[in-house]
């Protein structure tokens, strides 16, 4: 494994008063849920991880102040199948959000069901007041079946009731890529009144999660005397890149190319120009979406919920950014299929870095045992909850994650796979059930996965 590396970074200053009546909150017995998970943001695009010379002090900050996982996947490095995974506890084939939700993918049935018992759905039945801020993704856009993705609907409105599995508060969309347009569906507003941000999405997004933490704003009416549950879902640093304010390209612009994409597995020539052309305004989306990170993180200790509120920071799945000549996410790759996971709870957590190989489908069984809801968990759920090894009463890890790409169907030409603390292994299959191709990365000796080493192993 490559060495990791951690710095310091001092928050972005801003004014934010005090927020005394919010302090309620801090004796609560419950701690809060702040989980914020950026759209494509890959693991090695943290200041910290000293790979990718992006500028993230407040992320920095916050892998200084929590616990970094080294080893956290997206184990189908796709949006709509990790939030899929993300809610229900289970992995694709049994939660039907094999692919991204499109009107492309209705023919397969891709979609949330209302009856799925989610983390939202439990973390309402133990007493929390449960928010919603950005992307969904999760629900069947209205219209004819597409020809293809390309040519889909993507977007949907997901009305008040169970297709919302129990948030109380919620300014989302289902999927559109406006970062400097955007617009929400909030609360209970109607399919036709919609609420435009008139400023980058992150920004807004942040915005309306101080409103929620502070209970001002458009979140005025949340009932403090319960804890609470904020899910933050950020399209950037999703493309298209260039949709980024100007002030954060500035810190790019004259910084070379060969500086700032330094991975050797970007290859020269054509393959690697997408990744050449798009890595400053990638960057700056990272550095933008740091900023705001920051905001949010600063109103909450402002409130004084800092000590007794968990606070996740990961992604959805990773960007491959010209390496290995590819752009974007699904592969096994591990600029795809690794993410960032960081979690923060001064009160109970202490700091440090953590080797635990841990699948989406654990997070919500893991974060339920931590909240001391362990009892609710579901009993369908396929991830593991691994709760007591974040409080440090058990060494019981797991050998390995699972990698899957199982394509729109299923049925049709897959691949399967698991990842090691040493190996990434795969096998690719036709439509007729045949392995096609077989590989292996010494992660150890190979990080930057330049190696098919399967033909020297077979056993």
């Amino acid at each position: 494994m490559k060495t990791f590396y951690l710095k310091t970074g001092l928050l972005i200053a801003s004014s934010c008063g005090a927020i005394a009546h919010s302090a309620l909150a801090q004796k609560q017995e419950k701690p809060n849920l702040l989980f914020i998970f950026p759209d494509q943001y890959r693991i090695e695009a943290i200041g910290a991880m000293k790979e990718d010379p992006v500028y993230t002090p407040n992320i920095d900050q916050l892998v200084a102040e929590g616990v970094m996982f080294t080893n956290a996947v997206s184990n189908m490095p796709l949006s709509s199948p990790y939030r899929g995974m993300l809610m229900t506890g289970k992995y694709p084939h049994n939660n039907h959000v094999s692919t991204n939700c499109n009107t492309y993918a209705n023919q397969f049935g891709t979609y949330l069901r209302e009856d799925e018992v989610c983390f939202s759905d439990v973390l309402k039945a133990g007493g929390y007041y449960a928010g919603y801020i950005g992307k969904w993704h999760l629900d069947a856009p209205k219209g004819p079946v597409a020809k293809s993705w390309q040519t889909s609907v993507w977007d949907a409105y997901t009305p008040a009731g169970p297709k919302r599995h129990g948030f109380d508060y919620w300014c989302s969309y289902g999927c559109h890529n406006r970062h400097m347009d955007s617009y929400y569906w909030l609360n209970d507003a109607a399919v036709t009144d919609t609420t435009f941000a008139k400023k980058w999405s992150p920004e807004f997004e942040a915005d309306r999660a101080i409103d929620f933490i502070t209970a001002h704003g458009t979140a005025e009416g949340r009932d403090e005397s319960k804890p609470w549950a904020l899910f933050v879902s950020m399209n950037p640093p999703h493309g298209p890149y260039d949709q980024v304010p100007e002030k954060y390209k500035e810190r790019y612009k004259d910084v070379s190319i060969e500086k700032l994409l330094n991975r050797p597995n970007v290859p020269v020539g054509k393959k690697g120009d997408a990744g050449r052309r798009s890595v400053r305004d990638y960057f700056a989306c990272v550095t933008g979406v740091d900023e705001q990170i920051g905001r949010i993180l600063l109103a909450l200790e402002a409130s004084g919920q800092k000590e007794n509120t968990i606070v996740v920071f990961t992604a959805d799945h990773g960007e491959m950014m010209g390496s290995h000549g590819l752009m974007q996410k699904v592969v096994y790759y591990e600029e795809s299929f690794r993410i960032p996971f960081i979690v923060r709870w001064p009160q109970k957590i202490a700091p440090g870095i953590e080797s635990l190989h841990l699948g989406v489908p654990d997070v919500m069984p893991t974060f339920l045992g931590l909240m001391g809801l362990e009892s609710t968990i579901p009993a369908d759920v396929d991830g593991t909850d691994y709760s007591s090894i974040l409080r440090g009463e058990s060494k019981e890890y797991p050998e390995f994650t699972i990698y899957m790409n199982p394509g729109e169907s299923i049925t049709k030409s897959n691949m399967r796979g698991l990842r090691t603390d040493r190996y990434t292994f795969v096998l690719a299959k036709s439509k007729q059930r045949a392995v096609v191709k077989t590989v292996l990365f010494d992660n150890e000796k190979d990080p930057y996965q330049m190696q098919n080493v399967a033909s020297n192993h077979p056993d």
